[in-house]
């Protein structure tokens, strides 16, 4: 009878040995696991990255160059890589409808003859900034375009400053034009809520531009959300940190490793009790 409450009580002992260690490998995931798990479709089709970018990249070079006969083949071989399944397999819905919808764009201004050598080049740039995304994630080109347009939140509040609303609205159209050029890009990053964001602040914001009498107070608050707005839509500062997912640093991880070894301990020591209590009880 003893024995048999005694192996019962073993076995309630490996249980809770088991899952308390579940539980902490399930808290206590080496740093940069789960980044690679994220990333491991990415690097499995690297090769058709490597290429879309390559084609990316040579089409934006035409581009700049002014020869447009050969960024049109360029474009057809954009499109050729952006097709194959492995690309599309590593890009999100929304990714995927947007980077379509640069190339499609690129396709059309190097096809119009009533496009300018300007749209050429914004519409090239957004196609490049996007690919490059997709092939370098920890380092895209397109943060770089972090001060750019910081710049052109601190050139609106100097237009509003000076009572110079024509000023105002043009510049609204600098930042507007200067943030298209990396929304595809922001978004094949993963930035998909921050650009829900970004898009109805310039929106606002425009909005406020186009109007012939609008209240001062209104262009002083939206303007006052520029700058948070773009923190968090490059992952930078205050912003990012509050919209961000929770992703512990490493002192953080090692303090739950820590925690979570003394809790198994402490399960391990309360079975043994019991099983030695099974016996003398």
């Amino acid at each position: 009878m003893i024995r048999g409450r005694g192996v019962h009580i073993t076995l309630r002992l490996v249980l809770s040995i088991v899952l308390s260690m579940v539980l902490l490998l399930s808290v206590c995931v080496p740093p940069g696991m789960a980044e690679a798990r994220d990333q491991s479709k990415l690097e499995g089709n690297s090769k058709e990255i490597e290429e879309l970018d390559h084609a990316a990249a040579t089409l934006y070079r035409d581009v700049m160059d002014g020869n447009i006969e050969k960024a049109r083949a360029d474009v057809a071989e954009v499109s050729r890589w952006f097709s194959t399944g492995q690309v599309q397999a590593t890009l999100s819905v929304e990714a995927i409808h947007a980077l379509s919808g640069s190339i499609l764009e690129v396709q059309q201004a190097t096809q119009s003859v009533q496009a300018s050598p300007d749209e050429w080049v914004k519409a090239a740039a957004n196609l490049r900034l996007a690919t490059d995304a997709i092939a370098h994630p920890r380092q895209p080109l397109w943060q770089q375009y972090y001060k750019i347009l910081r710049e052109d939140v601190s050139g609106l509040n100097n237009q509003f400053a000076k009572g110079n609303m024509k000023g105002f609205k043009a510049g609204t159209e600098v930042l507007e034009d200067h943030y298209e050029t990396i929304r595809t890009a922001a978004l094949i990053h993963g930035r998909t809520t921050e650009v829900v964001r970004t898009d109805s602040w310039i929106s606002y914001v425009k909005g406020l531009g186009d109007q012939q009498n609008a209240d001062a107070s209104a262009i002083r608050g939206a303007l006052d959300q520029g700058n948070p707005t773009l923190n968090a839509l490059f992952g930078r500062e205050k912003d990012a940190t509050a919209l961000a997912p929770f992703i512990p640093r490493e002192s953080e991880r090692q303090a739950e490793l820590t925690i979570g070894m003394i809790v198994l301990l402490a399960l391990a020591y309360a079975g043994y009790r019991k099983y030695r209590a099974g016996f003398t009880g």
